[in-house]
């Protein structure tokens, strides 16, 4: 039992539900979806992981696979619904399908042991498309699209977690640091 990692993760569940329950309530129904996708994925890899650092035994690959679901459904969602809000759009059902079928599929083939090397690329390239939606949205004067610049920038600390291992467990920062970009995301979809 590693109990920094069991309430940092836990944390970082508490967090993605509270931020989806609170800030996300007033957004169009598919929007809302898609964002919930990648707030929800999110809290689902941290209550595993919860699970498995507090000593339950055999959650690893569900841990590793409730990950990659975040990082290629989740981050998917996050893309599609940071477009959406830039530019103040309402999804509709076709872009929504269209959107959990790419996500899927990527889910799927990141599962195959021989392309599992490029996870972090896809996670990667979607914090850097929402980023760039996020200066878009900055050039195109939309309220709160400081807020994604600000939660992307928060994700990508989080990435380097391991420059900050004298200030905390490297798992801890980036457990901390996400929840606090979700936080950012939320703060993103005000009013």
């Amino acid at each position: 039992m590693i109990l920094s990692h069991v309430i940092s993760d836990a944390a970082l569940a508490i967090t993605g539900v509270g931020v989806f329950w609170h800030f996300f309530g007033h957004l169009p129904f598919y929007n809302r979806l898609l964002w919930g996708f990648f707030l929800l994925t999110i809290s689902l890899a941290a209550i595993a992981g919860t699970a498995r650092f507090a000593g339950v035994e055999n959650l690893e690959a569900l841990h590793e696979s409730l990950q990659t679901l975040a990082s290629t459904l989740g981050i998917v969602c996050v893309v599609m619904a940071t477009w959406a809000l830039v530019m103040r759009r309402t999804v509709t059902l076709i872009p929504f399908v269209m959107t959990l079928v790419m996500g899927l599929f990527l889910f799927v083939v990141l599962l195959l042991p021989d392309v599992r090397v490029f996870r972090p690329v896809s996670s990667s390239l979607g914090i850097l498309l929402v980023m760039l939606l996020g200066v878009f949205g900055l050039m195109r004067r939309v309220p709160n699209a400081l807020w994604i610049v600000i939660a992307v920038m928060l994700a990508a600390i989080a990435t380097k977690a391991e420059s900050f291992s004298q200030l905390m467990h490297p798992t801890d920062f980036y457990h901390y640091m996400l929840a606090l970009s979700l936080l950012g995301f939320g703060k993103a979809v005000q009013r």
